[in-house]
């Protein structure tokens, strides 16, 4: 998928779409997994049935609503029976479904929110990365080899070595 343009909107009859987005960023391509083009390659086909053409979410091929998303996200959460999010709850979700089912770094989760760096990302989702500090103490044991030398072979003159003639 690719991001492209910016969606400027006072109503769904006075908007402007834009060749460019909010940050530089922003412009970006989303590997999307095959069961999601097919979903939205049927969707399309059902659009153009109804005469939509140019927008994803629309009932008559003009922008939907900034008040019609809440609705539909509010219908179909009661209808899962969970607790209604907001819009931009979804990108957090999909944020934390990659850390959390596939521990994607940080670099693509920021590459795929179109953040300027993956500091802004930490900033907001560090939360999310598991610690993995007692894992890594697991996986180091065993990995250092150390034996002991059988004799010392320095002579070593520092300060640890001054004996006093008291």
């Amino acid at each position: 998928m690719k991001i492209h343009k910016t969606l400027e909107m006072k109503n769904k009859h006075d908007y402007v779409i834009k060749p460019y987005t909010k940050t530089i960023n922003g412009i970006r391509t989303i590997s999307l997994d095959n069961d999601t083009i097919r979903v939205l390659k049927n969707w399309r086909k059902d659009q153009e049935k109804h005469g939509v053409h140019n927008f994803i979410m629309s009932y008559d091929d003009t922008p939907m609503s900034r008040t019609t998303i809440p609705l539909i996200v509010k219908r179909f959460a009661k209808l899962a029976g969970v607790k209604p999010i907001q819009a931009k709850g979804l990108r957090h979700s999909h944020v934390s479904y990659l850390i959390n089912e596939f521990n994607t770094d940080v670099l693509t989760v920021s590459r795929r929110l179109g953040h300027s760096s993956p500091e802004i990302t930490l900033k907001y989702y560090a939360h999310l990365w598991p610690r993995n500090d007692e894992t890594i103490a697991d996986e180091m044991e065993g990995n250092i080899k150390f034996q002991p030398a059988k004799e010392n072979r320095l002579r070593f003159t520092g300060n640890q070595n001054i004996h006093s003639t008291k």
